[in-house]
């Protein structure tokens, strides 16, 4: 989710220059898109951020700083924005420290609309080698 991107890209910036929430702006441009792009493994188009960006805007993630500028220039996190980027941090961090049988449970707690269709396919199956085989 490139809203989280943003999110963290803001909180990085935020802990390796020891600054506070307060005193960070961003704007939505090509060099946020490479920035962005060069630490995930997705690849990400200005447009695509910018969409983010309306979602951050409208969970109230992001602020404008000042009035008067475009849409996507001088935004600022807020509160709100640092607790959902950490929240989710925190969430991601537990996912991937999951033992091999919680993935397995929880993959299968997932997709248990598949296995269900997979043993109903299974039992008709039988069923019908029963009624053809029985003949």
């Amino acid at each position: 989710m490139p809203e989280f991107k943003i999110l963290n890209n803001i909180l990085d910036y935020m802990e390796s220059n020891g600054t506070t929430y307060k005193f960070v702006e961003i704007t939505i441009n090509k060099e946020l898109v490479e920035e962005i792009n060069s630490d995930s493994k997705i690849s990400y188009t200005l447009e695509e951020l910018k969409k983010a960006a309306d979602k951050c805007l409208a969970h109230e993630w992001l602020k404008h700083s000042y009035l008067g500028a475009d849409k996507y220039e001088h935004l600022q996190i807020t509160p709100k924005g640092v607790g959902a980027a950490r929240s989710k941090q925190k969430s991601e961090e537990l996912k991937s420290s999951r033992s091999f049988l919680k993935k397995t449970s929880d993959y299968i707690e997932d997709h248990k609309g598949l296995f269900i269709v997979l043993g109903f396919l299974l039992a008709l199956a039988t069923f019908a080698l029963k009624i053809l085989g029985g003949s």
